[in-house]
């Protein structure tokens, strides 16, 4: 499984929660649709460490159809297709 940086190395000038609202629902950039991807991770927006800014949420995938891997952030709103928290 690959991982991504889950914004720990995010550097930026002012808050990030900002950050929030620029991320892009998956899509997959070579066959243009979200049909055939496969979600490798997805971590919530989340409390910043030792602040109270908030990181964006973000999703990394592959597509079964072409084999393309993203990663990227997500809008906060967004969930991976029939996702939910363990209890």
């Amino acid at each position: 499984m690959t991982t991504i940086d889950h914004g720990r190395s995010l550097r930026t000038s002012g808050p990030t929660s900002h950050l929030l609202d620029t991320g892009e629902s998956p899509s997959c950039p070579r066959c243009h649709t979200d049909d055939y991807l496969i979600f490798e991770e997805f971590v919530p927006a989340r409390q910043a460490d030792h602040s109270t800014d908030l990181l964006p949420a973000s999703a990394s995938y592959s597509c079964s159809e072409c084999g393309t891997f993203n990663a990227h952030t997500v809008p906060t709103s967004w969930r991976p297709p029939q996702w939910f928290w363990y209890s």
